[in-house]
Protein backbone atom coordinates (compact mmCIF):
# COMPACT_ATOMS: atom_id res chain seq x y z
CA UNK A 1 0.00 0.00 0.00
CA UNK A 2 1.29 3.20 -0.58
CA UNK A 3 2.34 5.78 1.87
CA UNK A 4 -0.25 9.09 2.12
CA UNK A 5 0.24 11.40 5.26
CA UNK A 6 -2.08 13.89 3.66
CA UNK A 7 -5.45 14.07 2.57
CA UNK A 8 -8.57 16.45 2.05
CA UNK A 9 -11.78 15.19 2.25
CA UNK A 10 -15.30 15.97 3.27
CA UNK A 11 -17.84 14.25 5.91
CA UNK A 12 -21.76 14.77 6.33
CA UNK A 13 -23.17 13.01 9.19
CA UNK A 14 -26.81 11.73 8.73
CA UNK A 15 -30.28 13.30 9.01
CA UNK A 16 -32.42 12.83 11.83
CA UNK A 17 -35.58 11.34 10.49
CA UNK A 18 -38.86 13.23 10.30
CA UNK A 19 -41.47 13.31 12.76
CA UNK A 20 -44.68 12.52 11.15
CA UNK A 21 -48.42 13.66 11.91
CA UNK A 22 -50.88 10.41 12.62
CA UNK A 23 -54.10 9.83 15.06
CA UNK A 24 -54.98 6.33 16.35
CA UNK A 25 -57.95 4.53 14.39
CA UNK A 26 -59.28 1.38 15.38
CA UNK A 27 -63.20 0.18 15.28
CA UNK A 28 -64.79 1.12 18.29
CA UNK A 29 -62.22 3.18 19.65
CA UNK A 30 -63.95 7.37 19.55
CA UNK A 31 -60.76 10.32 19.34
CA UNK A 32 -58.40 8.28 19.67
CA UNK A 33 -55.69 11.06 19.74
CA UNK A 34 -52.60 11.57 18.19
CA UNK A 35 -50.08 8.67 17.90
CA UNK A 36 -47.47 9.92 15.46
CA UNK A 37 -44.16 8.87 16.33
CA UNK A 38 -40.56 10.56 16.09
CA UNK A 39 -37.63 9.90 14.02
CA UNK A 40 -34.72 8.33 14.42
CA UNK A 41 -31.65 10.52 15.01
CA UNK A 42 -28.64 10.40 11.91
CA UNK A 43 -26.04 7.82 12.08
CA UNK A 44 -22.54 10.16 13.44
CA UNK A 45 -19.48 9.52 11.50
CA UNK A 46 -16.22 8.15 14.16
CA UNK A 47 -12.36 7.78 13.31
CA UNK A 48 -10.83 5.06 14.80
CA UNK A 49 -7.50 4.62 16.08
CA UNK A 50 -5.91 1.51 14.54
CA UNK A 51 -2.10 0.34 15.54
CA UNK A 52 -2.29 -1.61 11.99
CA UNK A 53 -2.30 1.32 9.64
CA UNK A 54 0.66 3.58 8.79
CA UNK A 55 -1.08 5.48 5.75
CA UNK A 56 -3.70 7.60 4.62
CA UNK A 57 -3.95 5.91 1.44
CA UNK A 58 -7.36 4.03 2.05
CA UNK A 59 -8.91 7.52 2.02
CA UNK A 60 -7.42 8.98 -0.92
CA UNK A 61 -10.45 7.85 -3.12
CA UNK A 62 -13.04 8.06 -0.34
CA UNK A 63 -13.39 11.93 -0.71
CA UNK A 64 -17.23 12.07 0.60
CA UNK A 65 -17.97 9.80 3.79
CA UNK A 66 -21.69 9.94 4.51
CA UNK A 67 -23.53 9.31 7.62
CA UNK A 68 -26.86 6.98 7.46
CA UNK A 69 -29.93 8.83 7.63
CA UNK A 70 -32.25 8.02 10.93
CA UNK A 71 -35.59 6.68 9.58
CA UNK A 72 -39.00 8.44 9.78
CA UNK A 73 -41.48 7.98 12.44
CA UNK A 74 -44.76 5.92 11.87
CA UNK A 75 -48.06 6.38 13.38
CA UNK A 76 -48.95 3.98 16.66
CA UNK A 77 -45.89 6.26 18.22
CA UNK A 78 -43.48 4.00 16.67
CA UNK A 79 -40.63 6.22 16.23
CA UNK A 80 -38.12 5.92 13.41
CA UNK A 81 -35.04 3.70 14.07
CA UNK A 82 -31.09 6.12 14.21
CA UNK A 83 -29.11 5.75 11.63
CA UNK A 84 -26.31 3.16 11.96
CA UNK A 85 -22.87 4.92 12.66
CA UNK A 86 -20.09 4.83 10.18
CA UNK A 87 -16.61 4.01 11.65
CA UNK A 88 -13.33 5.08 9.69
CA UNK A 89 -10.27 3.13 10.42
CA UNK A 90 -7.17 5.87 10.39
CA UNK A 91 -3.72 5.24 11.68
CA UNK A 92 -2.65 6.56 15.26
CA UNK A 93 -0.70 10.17 14.61
CA UNK A 94 -3.54 11.47 12.51
CA UNK A 95 -4.62 14.65 13.22
CA UNK A 96 -8.28 15.96 12.18
CA UNK A 97 -8.65 19.91 10.78
CA UNK A 98 -11.80 21.50 10.11
CA UNK A 99 -10.32 24.99 8.43
CA UNK A 100 -7.53 26.03 10.95
CA UNK A 101 -9.16 24.26 14.23
CA UNK A 102 -7.93 20.92 15.08
CA UNK A 103 -11.26 18.59 16.11
CA UNK A 104 -8.87 15.52 16.77
CA UNK A 105 -5.58 14.48 17.46
CA UNK A 106 -6.03 10.54 17.02
CA UNK A 107 -3.54 9.12 19.72
CA UNK A 108 -5.05 6.18 20.53
CA UNK A 109 -6.75 2.79 20.01
CA UNK A 110 -10.36 4.41 20.37
CA UNK A 111 -13.02 6.13 18.49
CA UNK A 112 -13.46 9.60 18.08
CA UNK A 113 -16.05 11.84 17.47
CA UNK A 114 -15.97 13.66 13.96
CA UNK A 115 -19.50 14.98 13.29
CA UNK A 116 -22.35 14.03 14.63
CA UNK A 117 -25.76 13.05 13.34
CA UNK A 118 -29.20 14.85 13.14
CA UNK A 119 -31.61 15.02 15.62
CA UNK A 120 -35.05 13.55 14.76
CA UNK A 121 -37.86 15.47 14.45
CA UNK A 122 -40.79 15.10 16.73
CA UNK A 123 -44.08 13.53 15.94
CA UNK A 124 -47.47 15.30 17.22
CA UNK A 125 -47.69 12.95 20.05
CA UNK A 126 -45.09 15.13 21.74
CA UNK A 127 -46.91 18.01 21.15
CA UNK A 128 -50.34 16.89 22.43
CA UNK A 129 -51.35 19.01 25.65
CA UNK A 130 -54.58 19.78 27.69
CA UNK A 131 -55.26 22.80 25.24
CA UNK A 132 -54.71 20.93 22.03
CA UNK A 133 -55.38 17.55 22.33
CA UNK A 134 -55.42 16.59 18.60
CA UNK A 135 -52.46 18.47 17.43
CA UNK A 136 -51.22 18.74 13.38
CA UNK A 137 -47.90 20.01 14.59
CA UNK A 138 -44.65 17.28 13.53
CA UNK A 139 -41.07 18.57 13.06
CA UNK A 140 -38.64 17.30 10.13
CA UNK A 141 -35.11 15.96 10.87
CA UNK A 142 -32.23 18.05 11.96
CA UNK A 143 -29.53 17.67 9.03
CA UNK A 144 -26.08 16.14 10.60
CA UNK A 145 -22.69 18.27 11.18
CA UNK A 146 -20.70 18.64 7.23
CA UNK A 147 -17.49 19.33 7.43
CA UNK A 148 -14.37 19.71 4.93
CA UNK A 149 -11.24 18.38 6.76
CA UNK A 150 -7.90 18.18 6.38
CA UNK A 151 -6.07 15.08 7.73
CA UNK A 152 -2.24 14.58 8.32
CA UNK A 153 -0.64 12.34 9.78
CA UNK A 154 2.70 11.87 12.12
CA UNK A 155 3.87 9.10 12.47
CA UNK A 156 3.58 8.26 16.37
CA UNK A 157 6.62 6.24 17.95
CA UNK A 158 9.19 6.00 21.25
CA UNK A 159 11.81 5.64 18.78
CA UNK A 160 12.94 7.02 15.57
CA UNK A 161 15.26 6.03 13.27
CA UNK A 162 17.18 8.78 11.46
CA UNK A 163 20.10 8.91 8.83
CA UNK A 164 22.00 8.84 5.56
CA UNK A 165 20.30 6.63 2.81
CA UNK A 166 22.04 2.73 2.75
CA UNK A 167 22.93 3.72 6.53
CA UNK A 168 21.32 0.59 7.73
CA UNK A 169 18.25 1.62 9.45
CA UNK A 170 15.50 -0.81 8.13
CA UNK A 171 17.84 -3.80 8.65
CA UNK A 172 18.69 -2.54 11.91
CA UNK A 173 14.33 -2.27 12.36
CA UNK A 174 13.85 -5.79 11.03
CA UNK A 175 16.58 -7.03 13.83
CA UNK A 176 15.16 -5.53 17.36
CA UNK A 177 11.30 -5.48 16.65
CA UNK A 178 8.60 -7.30 14.67
CA UNK A 179 8.33 -4.97 11.35
CA UNK A 180 9.64 -6.46 8.08
CA UNK A 181 10.85 -3.63 6.21
CA UNK A 182 11.82 -3.69 2.43
CA UNK A 183 15.11 -4.23 2.46
CA UNK A 184 17.80 -4.32 -0.48
CA UNK A 185 21.45 -5.43 -0.85
CA UNK A 186 22.10 -1.90 -3.23
CA UNK A 187 21.91 1.82 -2.71
CA UNK A 188 18.92 1.81 -1.66
CA UNK A 189 16.73 4.49 0.64
CA UNK A 190 13.13 3.36 2.17
CA UNK A 191 10.31 5.44 0.60
CA UNK A 192 7.04 4.98 3.55
CA UNK A 193 7.80 4.93 7.23
CA UNK A 194 8.13 1.96 9.13
CA UNK A 195 6.36 0.22 12.47
CA UNK A 196 7.86 -2.14 14.94
CA UNK A 197 6.86 -2.77 18.31
CA UNK A 198 10.54 -3.75 20.34
CA UNK A 199 10.46 -6.21 22.96
CA UNK A 200 12.74 -4.96 25.47
CA UNK A 201 12.28 -6.55 29.08
CA UNK A 202 9.63 -4.18 31.23
CA UNK A 203 10.06 -1.24 28.82
CA UNK A 204 8.68 -2.26 25.42
CA UNK A 205 8.56 0.67 23.27
CA UNK A 206 7.38 1.33 19.38
CA UNK A 207 9.85 2.26 16.66
CA UNK A 208 9.81 3.90 13.42
CA UNK A 209 12.37 3.23 10.41
CA UNK A 210 12.09 6.76 8.59
CA UNK A 211 13.28 7.47 4.77
CA UNK A 212 17.08 8.63 4.22
CA UNK A 213 17.83 12.45 5.20
CA UNK A 214 20.25 13.94 2.10
CA UNK A 215 21.84 17.29 2.59
CA UNK A 216 19.12 20.04 1.56
CA UNK A 217 16.58 17.99 3.10
CA UNK A 218 14.87 21.13 5.41
CA UNK A 219 14.66 23.35 2.23
CA UNK A 220 12.89 20.90 0.27
CA UNK A 221 15.27 18.08 -1.76
CA UNK A 222 14.74 14.81 -1.71
CA UNK A 223 12.25 12.72 0.32
CA UNK A 224 13.59 13.71 3.59
CA UNK A 225 11.43 16.54 3.74
CA UNK A 226 8.28 15.19 3.48
CA UNK A 227 9.19 12.99 6.19
CA UNK A 228 11.27 15.38 9.10
CA UNK A 229 7.64 16.19 10.26
CA UNK A 230 7.42 12.68 11.54
CA UNK A 231 10.32 12.95 13.95
CA UNK A 232 8.10 15.77 16.08
CA UNK A 233 6.55 12.92 17.65
CA UNK A 234 9.51 10.75 18.63
CA UNK A 235 10.63 10.93 22.21
CA UNK A 236 14.46 9.92 21.66
CA UNK A 237 16.19 10.01 17.93
CA UNK A 238 18.57 7.29 17.22
CA UNK A 239 20.83 8.50 14.32
CA UNK A 240 22.28 5.41 12.36
CA UNK A 241 25.64 6.21 10.74
CA UNK A 242 27.47 3.83 8.51
CA UNK A 243 31.04 3.14 9.19
CA UNK A 244 31.70 0.43 7.35
CA UNK A 245 31.76 2.00 3.69
CA UNK A 246 34.91 3.03 1.64
CA UNK A 247 32.99 6.17 0.36
CA UNK A 248 31.11 6.96 3.31
CA UNK A 249 32.36 9.55 5.92
CA UNK A 250 30.68 9.42 9.19
CA UNK A 251 31.92 12.73 10.51
CA UNK A 252 29.73 14.46 7.20
CA UNK A 253 27.15 12.16 7.73
CA UNK A 254 26.36 12.98 11.39
CA UNK A 255 26.56 16.48 10.93
CA UNK A 256 24.56 16.80 7.95
CA UNK A 257 22.13 14.86 9.65
CA UNK A 258 21.91 17.24 12.69
CA UNK A 259 21.79 20.18 10.18
CA UNK A 260 18.57 19.37 8.63
CA UNK A 261 17.21 18.53 12.04
CA UNK A 262 18.07 21.90 13.22
CA UNK A 263 17.24 23.52 9.52
CA UNK A 264 13.79 22.30 10.02
CA UNK A 265 12.76 22.56 13.48
CA UNK A 266 14.53 24.36 16.69
CA UNK A 267 12.74 21.92 18.57
CA UNK A 268 14.26 18.35 16.62
CA UNK A 269 17.86 19.52 17.60
CA UNK A 270 17.09 19.32 21.59
CA UNK A 271 15.57 16.03 21.33
CA UNK A 272 17.92 12.96 22.84
CA UNK A 273 19.67 11.49 19.93
CA UNK A 274 21.65 7.92 20.64
CA UNK A 275 24.27 7.86 17.91
CA UNK A 276 24.51 4.49 16.13
CA UNK A 277 27.97 3.48 14.49
CA UNK A 278 26.28 0.85 12.18
CA UNK A 279 28.33 -2.49 9.99
CA UNK A 280 31.04 -3.04 13.08
CA UNK A 281 31.53 -6.69 10.43
CA UNK A 282 33.76 -4.22 7.94
CA UNK A 283 37.48 -4.45 7.99
CA UNK A 284 37.59 -0.16 7.72
CA UNK A 285 35.18 0.39 10.66
CA UNK A 286 37.79 0.74 13.61
CA UNK A 287 39.70 2.86 11.82
CA UNK A 288 36.34 5.32 11.04
CA UNK A 289 35.60 4.87 14.64
CA UNK A 290 38.82 5.99 15.97
CA UNK A 291 38.55 9.31 14.00
CA UNK A 292 34.82 9.70 14.39
CA UNK A 293 35.64 9.72 18.62
CA UNK A 294 38.59 12.10 18.12
CA UNK A 295 35.90 14.62 16.31
CA UNK A 296 33.85 14.08 19.21
CA UNK A 297 35.29 12.75 22.46
CA UNK A 298 32.24 13.12 24.58
CA UNK A 299 29.64 11.82 22.90
CA UNK A 300 28.34 7.88 23.69
CA UNK A 301 28.16 5.99 20.38
CA UNK A 302 27.04 2.56 20.17
CA UNK A 303 28.72 -0.03 18.00
CA UNK A 304 26.75 -2.51 16.14
CA UNK A 305 26.56 -4.58 13.04
CA UNK A 306 22.69 -5.19 12.12
CA UNK A 307 23.45 -7.27 9.55
CA UNK A 308 24.91 -10.26 11.87
CA UNK A 309 23.18 -9.15 15.08
CA UNK A 310 26.29 -7.93 16.99
CA UNK A 311 25.76 -5.56 19.66
CA UNK A 312 21.89 -5.60 19.47
CA UNK A 313 20.92 -6.55 23.12
CA UNK A 314 23.10 -3.69 24.16
CA UNK A 315 21.42 -1.20 21.84
CA UNK A 316 17.90 -2.41 22.89
CA UNK A 317 18.88 -2.00 26.61
CA UNK A 318 20.49 1.42 25.94
CA UNK A 319 17.45 2.42 24.24
CA UNK A 320 14.89 1.39 26.75
CA UNK A 321 17.29 2.96 29.26
CA UNK A 322 17.16 6.36 27.95
CA UNK A 323 13.09 6.14 26.90
CA UNK A 324 12.90 5.50 30.86
CA UNK A 325 13.86 9.70 31.55
CA UNK A 326 12.42 10.99 28.74
CA UNK A 327 8.67 12.28 29.86
CA UNK A 328 5.72 11.09 27.60
CA UNK A 329 5.04 12.88 24.72
CA UNK A 330 1.90 15.62 25.35
CA UNK A 331 -0.53 15.94 22.48
CA UNK A 332 -2.93 18.31 21.85
CA UNK A 333 -5.63 17.37 25.05
CA UNK A 334 -7.07 21.22 24.33
CA UNK A 335 -8.88 20.64 21.22
CA UNK A 336 -10.97 23.56 19.81
CA UNK A 337 -14.61 22.80 20.09
CA UNK A 338 -16.35 23.18 16.58
CA UNK A 339 -19.59 24.47 16.58
CA UNK A 340 -22.07 25.52 13.76
CA UNK A 341 -23.14 29.12 14.71
CA UNK A 342 -26.22 30.87 13.40
CA UNK A 343 -25.19 33.76 12.38
CA UNK A 344 -27.54 37.03 12.77
CA UNK A 345 -27.77 37.57 9.12
CA UNK A 346 -31.54 37.78 7.70
CA UNK A 347 -31.19 38.86 4.26
CA UNK A 348 -34.27 40.70 2.28
CA UNK A 349 -34.03 40.86 -1.53
CA UNK A 350 -36.11 43.38 -2.59
CA UNK A 351 -35.67 42.70 -6.49
CA UNK A 352 -38.59 44.60 -7.85
CA UNK A 353 -41.41 46.79 -6.36
CA UNK A 354 -44.31 43.89 -4.44
CA UNK A 355 -41.59 40.51 -3.99
CA UNK A 356 -39.62 40.27 -1.08
CA UNK A 357 -37.07 36.98 -0.78
CA UNK A 358 -36.28 36.35 2.75
CA UNK A 359 -32.66 33.95 3.81
CA UNK A 360 -30.34 33.80 6.42
CA UNK A 361 -28.74 30.52 8.18
CA UNK A 362 -31.58 31.12 11.20
CA UNK A 363 -34.40 31.62 8.45
CA UNK A 364 -33.55 27.93 6.88
CA UNK A 365 -32.71 26.01 10.25
CA UNK A 366 -36.33 26.80 11.11
CA UNK A 367 -38.02 26.21 7.30
CA UNK A 368 -35.98 22.73 7.42
CA UNK A 369 -37.62 22.40 10.73
CA UNK A 370 -40.44 22.73 10.12
CA UNK A 371 -42.82 20.83 7.39
CA UNK A 372 -45.28 23.20 5.99
CA UNK A 373 -48.20 20.23 5.61
CA UNK A 374 -50.79 21.57 7.93
CA UNK A 375 -52.22 24.85 9.05
CA UNK A 376 -50.89 24.07 12.91
CA UNK A 377 -47.22 23.68 11.21
CA UNK A 378 -48.15 27.09 9.12
CA UNK A 379 -48.78 29.12 12.17
CA UNK A 380 -45.99 27.59 14.05
CA UNK A 381 -43.62 28.04 11.14
CA UNK A 382 -45.07 31.47 11.06
CA UNK A 383 -45.37 32.64 14.72
CA UNK A 384 -41.12 31.61 14.83
CA UNK A 385 -40.52 34.25 11.79
CA UNK A 386 -42.28 36.56 13.36
CA UNK A 387 -39.86 36.47 16.54
CA UNK A 388 -36.62 36.46 14.01
CA UNK A 389 -37.73 40.05 13.60
CA UNK A 390 -38.03 38.86 9.74
CA UNK A 391 -41.95 40.56 9.35
CA UNK A 392 -40.48 43.99 11.73
CA UNK A 393 -37.88 44.21 9.09
CA UNK A 394 -40.72 43.81 6.45
CA UNK A 395 -42.68 46.74 7.57
CA UNK A 396 -39.65 48.67 8.16
CA UNK A 397 -39.27 47.96 4.05
CA UNK A 398 -42.03 49.25 3.25
CA UNK A 399 -44.03 45.97 2.71
CA UNK A 400 -47.62 45.81 2.10
CA UNK A 401 -51.15 44.46 1.61
CA UNK A 402 -50.91 42.05 -1.64
CA UNK A 403 -47.04 42.03 -1.50
CA UNK A 404 -45.34 38.64 -2.50
CA UNK A 405 -43.37 36.86 0.09
CA UNK A 406 -41.23 34.02 -0.63
CA UNK A 407 -38.87 31.82 2.18
CA UNK A 408 -36.90 29.65 0.02
CA UNK A 409 -39.91 27.36 -1.68
CA UNK A 410 -42.66 28.69 0.71
CA UNK A 411 -44.65 31.79 -0.34
CA UNK A 412 -47.64 33.81 0.68
CA UNK A 413 -49.18 37.05 -0.12
CA UNK A 414 -48.38 39.79 2.83
CA UNK A 415 -51.83 41.26 4.44
CA UNK A 416 -53.83 40.92 7.03
CA UNK A 417 -56.52 38.82 5.53
CA UNK A 418 -54.29 36.21 4.94
CA UNK A 419 -51.70 37.00 7.32
CA UNK A 420 -53.53 37.15 10.66
CA UNK A 421 -54.95 33.63 9.88
CA UNK A 422 -51.54 32.49 10.44
CA UNK A 423 -49.95 33.67 13.24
Amino acid sequence: MKFLDQVKLQVKAGKGGDGVISFRREFRVDKGGPDGGDGGHGGSIYFVGDTGLNTLFTLKFNKIIKGNDGENGRGKNQYGAKGENKYIKVPLGTIVKNGEKIIADITEEKKYLIASGGKGGKGNAKFKTSRNTAPRLSENGDPGEQLNLFLSLKVLADVGFVGKPSAGKSTLLSKISNAKPKIASYSFTTLTPQLGFVYAGDNDFVAADLPGLIEGASKGKGLGYEFLKHIERCRLIAHIIDFGSEEKNPIEDYEIINNELKSYDFELENKKQVVIANKMDKSIFKEKLMKFKKRYPNLEVISISALEEKGISQLKNKLSNELKTIKEVEFNTNLDEVTIELEDDIKINNPFTGFYEITGNEIKRIYDKIPLNSNDNLRRFNKLMKNTGVWELLNKKGIKDGDTVIIYDYEFIWGEEYFNDWV
